[in-house]
Formats: C-alpha cells, structure tokens, sequence
C-alpha cells in the first residue's frame, strides 16, 4: 500500500468515525432485522416470517397494501400475510419490506435544495428495475437480490447528506448531478458515497454481495469485467438510470458486458420507467423524473433525438412482433401472430384478416378480433369487377382508407359493411404482398382521430404486412413440398404393391381352396367351421387390400352395408386371444352395447381400422395388461354434455373405445400421430398403419381420437353418425 492510498484510507476511516460519534445515523427497525434475518435463514418457514412481519403493523399494512396495489394486478383481496407471502415470495417480501423502512427511515430528510429525495427516489427505482430486468435476461439466480441492490446502491448519498450537509452541499453543488464530478468532489472531501454506502448496509447486516454491488458501482469498466454478476448488473443499470434518451454511446457499455441489442436495451429501459412509476406508487414514494441535468436541446437536435428514440421503438416493436411470426409453428399460428403484431404495434384491436382462395376468385375471412361479426357467418370478397376497398388496395398495393373514400362519396356497400363489423369510425386496408404479388389484406378498425397517426407509419405498416406474407407463402410452399414428397412416395409404393400382388395372389388362392376341403370334411355342427369362416373372410380381406395397394394415390369406391358391429367385434377377438401366447398375459375386456344399432358402412374398411388399433395397443403392452372394447350408441345431446364437436346432422352415433395399459405415447409423437411414414414401433401406438387408420375412417364419415399421457396408458374413440338404421339381433 503506498503513502497516498494509506492517506486515504485514514481520512475515509476517521469520516466513519465522525458518522458513529455524530448519532445522527438512522438505524434500521429491530423488526426489519429480524425479517433480514429470517429470510436469509433457509430453516425459517413462511409461518415464522409471517409472524415476524406481524409484530410490526405499520409494516405488515403496507407489504398488504402493495400485495393489493394495482402493481400486481391480483384478482382476489389478500387479507392474511401467509397468503402475501405465498403469493410474493420472501425474497420479494424482503426488498418490499427494506425499500419501504429505508423511504420511511430518510423520509425526514430536507431535500428542498440541493439534494433532491424525489430524483434521488426516482434513480434508485431505475436501477432496481433494471438490475432485476438484467438479471432476468442473464439468468441470475437472486433477482430480486438485483433489486433490492438497485434500490440501495447510492444510500452512502443520503448517509454523506445527513450527516455533513455544509461539506456535501459544497461538493453537490460544484457536481450539478454530473457522476464523474460529484466522485471527484467526494474524493477531494475525504470520502466517497461508495464507501458510506457499503459501510452502511454491512452496519444494517445485509449480505456481502449487495454491500459490493454498492461499493463498485462507479469503478473503471476494465475492473468490472472480473467482478460478480451481481456487481456488472447494478454497474450496467446505474449507467442505464443515469443516461439520457439520446446518448446511446453508453449502450456500448451494456453491450460489452451482457451481450444485449441496442434494441434491447432501449426496449427494457423503456419498459422500466412504466414500472417505477407502478412501482413508486405501490410504495407510496414520491419521485421527481425531471432532473434537468442536461441542457436544452435546439430545435434541430431535439427533432433529431424524437426520430431516433422514434427510429429505435419501432424497430423494437417490429422485432417483437416478428418473433411471434418466426416461432409459429404452422399457418394457424401465423395468422394468430400477425394479427397480434397489429395490435401490438398499432393498438388496433379490431382486425380482420383476408386471404385469396388457390383460384384467386375470393378474399375468405381467416382470422378475426374485436369485430360484431355473429359466430359462425362467413365472410368473403369477390374479387373481379369490385370497387371495395380491400380488393382496391391489393390490386394498387398500396394502403386505403375509408377517410378518403367517404370524402369523394364512393364507399361501396361491402367499405360499410366492414365499417359496421369492426365497429369503428373508419377502416384501413394493408395489403400482404410478397415477390410483388398480392395474397390477402388487412382490414384494421380506427376511430376518426386515430387514422392519420396509423397511417403516418404506412413504412411500418408496410414493412410488417410483407414480413407476413412471406411468412404465408413460406408455409405455403412447405405444405406444397410434403404433399409432392407424399405423393411421390405413394406412388413408388403401389409401383412396389402391384408387384407384390402378383405373387401373393397364387398362395392365397391355394390356402382358400384347402379351407374349404377341410370344411366339407368336418360334420356340419362342427365348431371349428365357424372359425373358418372367419379365417376365410380374413383372407378375402386380405386379397382385397393388396388389389387397393396397387394404387395408394386413387379414391377407393367403397361397399356399404348394415354391419354388426358387436358381432365383428366377437369375431375378431376370438381370433385374437387364441393368437396370444401364455406368456404375453393380455387380458381382454368386451364391453357391448347390446342396443347398438347396425351401422351401415363398409365392412372392410371397419375390420381394417379396429384390426389396426387392437394390434397397436397388444404391441404397446410388452409386459401385458388390460385392453378395454366398448361399444355404445349416443344421441347428439350426450355429445353437447361431452364438448365434443362432430360434423353432421345425425342424430345418433355409434361409439368404440379401445383403451390399453401400456406405457402410454410420447407428446412427441402425438403431435403427428396420424402423419403417413411417421415410424417409432419402439413406441407402440404409431407407423404407417395409423395413418391409414385415420383416412379410412374420415372416409366412412367418421372421427377418431386419441387420449394418452406416458406411463398412464392410451385410449382410441371412434365415433360413426348412423345416417340410416339397421337394427341387427
């Protein structure tokens, strides 16, 4: 330690000295410290701080009065402290808890001249909101820890104030609220806010990393770089706090040190100073934002710094809007994330969104909000011979507005009609266009006096609606791709089915001709003929499917009839339980409905599909188990108290469930369970087979679903609407 370093340290020590004989230090409540203490005590339960914070009422009314405050926005009254804390946290009880004893142990201070509570209030908020906010973006452990450090990191200021306002006053005064001056003028006094700071909150028994925080936060960035996270974000946010709009030079800095965009960083400081002032009135503290640091801007500079504080929302508008696009996953989601980015960068809630048909003929109505529009009516565009607005602004390009249109008298019926469903004054129409060609149209709600602001960011707008139809056309040219893949692969496939058929065609006909000598060889009430009947019917069936295989890409003309479907049920698990071997413990269960109706379908396709999933689930039970078959007939009512939406007027259905014991199937794997060439047999319930599953039972004018979670099993429903009745015995 050399001469100069030892100087200072002694004059610092004899200025702490002077603070201790002065008695003119504010201590911390004796309740406060115990509630310090207990949160930092991990064997301390919620019921123990909650008793200690209840032997302070003007402290146990205020933590209620913030829980309450409009800050957190919670539905119910919270009345009881054990529930504030469940609901806060302790590390959030505690920094509410010390802000408010801190403002309420300086709340005396004078701070009518030259040393301002209300900016001082107002600084110490920024920094905590944001510490918290870096933490979060960096993934701090402790955020909270981060705000009550903000909160507490230039509290040497108010102890250097109280106790020395003459030789303070002098170095404030000299400073004008500059950092760089005012620790200048601290050092030049004998001891620095930094230290004060740090001496104190160890004096209070805070935690080591927060007196840090305090101590560090105005050294040289080269020292920073090597600190504690905790230390780099109370250092970033007092430079972010302290920074005008316009000097975004010192972004450099929180760049370097946390890897954040410029856009980042002006979107989070935007959005911190919302939260101190919901923040400042939850705790019921004064702040001062005008701290008049700065000179004046001319004319020309502050139109210069309004473009580019203008320049760096809407961009940061922009990119949060586009990662709603970026990240959805198929054209749904698309039109669900444009329409959310209109109304985040527009404050628009009445939208409509059009898109053309694949002939181009009409604008169909894809996505909706805020509109009067009755559930279930269409809405559509001809396109053509139509003056409408949105047909006008495609064909142009360009947006068009009502405003102009209602000026000249030429609002067509279908410009009212959209005016009428949004519910607003007046409309702008956005065209999507992308590679120069128009896809569809926006349709925005305004009222009167807010169009020509909306339309002052026609670039905006513009810019935004085609990131939208690229995201469009994209979706659009993969679903094209796997179609084209689809119907490639089934294409080689019945080139490989035809093959195939030739050759199984010969032994099929050999086994079918020795069944039936060895039927008229048994006597007539033999019951063995019965199950040749059924093996027999099994190798018409499949016959019939290698004949289908030979083209995968043609419809199939299917044969209906009245189908017993209890009886084919029986049938087919009779055949199935004498395939079981002894040691694959499966256990059948057949639950029938004995006044179920025929259904009248092809019988073929049906065997097919419950053939298919009864193999599945005997498959996905390795070490055995239940499989569950019920059949049962609903009516339409049953199906409202079910919520569960069918297609068609029919007004009795017929219902099979196929439930299973098995390990269950992965949400991976249910996401695209019914995708052709979507193959994981590791899995049990998947494969080509499910896929003809679900196209075949869509094609008898079915539903299927399916029910599972892993470890807990799977469950099948198919349901059938019974448009004509065949009673059956």
């Amino acid at each position: 330690m050399d001469a100069r370093q030892a100087i200072t340290d002694d004059r610092t020590a004899q200025f702490l000295s002077r603070i201790e004989a002065a008695r003119n230090l504010p201590s911390l409540p004796q309740v406060l410290l115990k509630l310090i203490e207990a949160c930092r005590n991990e064997e301390k339960t919620v019921r123990d701080i909650a008793q200690i914070i209840g032997g302070d009422s003007a402290l146990s009314a205020r933590i209620l009065g913030i829980v309450n405050s409009p800050f957190y926005r919670r539905a119910e009254k919270i009345v009881r402290m054990d529930d504030a804390l469940f609901q806060l946290g302790r590390d959030t009880v505690r920094s509410i808890a010390i802000s408010a004893s801190i403002h309420q142990v300086f709340s005396r201070v004078n701070g009518r001249s030259l040393f301002n509570m209300k900016l001082y209030w107002h600084h110490a908020l920024l920094c905590a909101v944001l510490a918290r906010r870096l933490a979060e973006k960096a993934s701090y452990k402790a955020p909270e820890l981060a705000f009550l450090s903000g909160i507490l990191h230039d509290v040497g200021r108010l102890v250097l104030w109280v106790n020395f306002p003459d030789e303070y006053g002098k170095v404030l005064q000299a400073a004008r609220n500059r950092s760089d001056a005012l620790l200048e003028g601290e050092l030049r006094m004998g001891i620095t806010h930094t230290e004060a700071g740090s001496w104190l909150l160890t004096r209070w028994g805070l935690d080591a990393f927060t007196a840090d925080a305090a101590r560090y936060h105005h050294e040289p960035l080269d020292r920073i770089h090597s600190s504690f996270p905790l230390i780099k974000m109370i250092y970033a946010a007092n430079i972010l706090a302290d920074m005008p709009d316009s000097d975004f030079s010192r972004y450099e800095v929180i760049r370097e040190l946390f890897g954040l965009s410029v856009t980042d960083i002006a979107e989070m400081l935007s959005a911190a100073r919302v939260e101190v002032l919901e923040i400042a009135e939850a705790l019921d503290i004064q702040i001062d934002t005008d701290d008049r640091r700065h000179q004046p801007l001319d004319g020309k500079d502050k139109a210069k710094e309004d473009a580019l504080t203008g320049e760096v929302r809407d961009v940061a508008l922009l990119q949060a809007a586009m990662q709603g696009l970026l990240e959805a996953p198929d054209r749904d989601g698309i039109r669900r994330a444009a329409r959310q980015g209109i109304e985040v960068l527009f404050g628009t809630p009445a939208i409509l969104l059009f898109l053309l048909d694949r002939h181009r003929e009409l604008l169909i109505l894809q996505d909706i909000a805020g509109s009067r529009l009755p559930p279930g009516e269409e809405l559509t565009i001809p396109m053509g011979r139509n003056e409408s607005l949105p047909v006008k602004a495609m064909a142009q390009k360009t947006i068009l507005g009502t405003p102009e249109r209602r000026n000249q008298g030429a609002l067509t019926i279908m410009d009212e009609k959209l005016v009428h469903v949004l519910g607003s004054e007046e409309v702008l129409c956005l065209p999507l266009v992308t590679q120069k060609e128009a896809i569809g149209v926006f349709v925005i709600g305004a009222e009167r006096a807010a169009v020509a602001s909306i339309a002052a960011q026609s670039n905006l707008l513009t810019l935004y609606a085609d990131q939208v139809a690229m995201s469009l056309r994209l979706d659009q040219m993969r679903r094209a791709q796997a179609r084209l893949y689809q119907a490639g692969r089934l294409a080689a496939s019945s080139a490989l089915a035809r093959k195939v058929a030739h050759e199984v065609n010969n032994p099929l006909s050999i086994i079918k001709n020795y069944l039936k000598i060895l039927g008229m060889k048994l006597g007539a009430d033999n019951m063995v003929k019965d199950e040749l009947r059924i093996v027999n019917e099994e190798i018409d069936r499949v016959a019939l499917i290698i004949r289908q295989l030979t083209d995968l890409t043609s419809e199939k003309d299917r044969a209906r009839q009245a189908v017993d479907v209890n009886g084919l049920l029986r049938d087919l698990s009779t055949i199935i339980e004498k395939s079981f071997s002894p040691a694959s413990r499966i256990r059948f269960h057949l639950d029938l409905d004995p006044a179920l109706p025929g259904l009248v379908t092809d019988r073929n396709g049906l065997k097919q599909v419950l053939i298919n999933l009864l193999k599945n689930a005997i498959e996905a039970m390795k070490q055995g188990g239940n499989l569950y078959v019920r059949t049962k007939c609903l009516v339409t009512r049953d199906l409202e108290e079910m919520a569960v939406k069918r297609e068609g007027k029919a007004e009795q259905y017929v219902e099979i469930s196929l439930r299973d014991d098995g390990p269950g199937i992965p949400e991976a794997v249910r996401q695209r369970l019914f995708e052709p060439y979507v193959t994981t047999k590791e899995e049990g319930h998947s494969g080509l087979g499910l896929s003809v599953v679900h196209s075949i039972v869509k094609d008898l004018g079915g539903t299927i679903q399916c029910e599972s979670a892993e470890g807990k099993g799977t469950t099948f429903v198919i349901c059938f609407p019974l448009n004509r009745v065949t009673k059956t015995t």
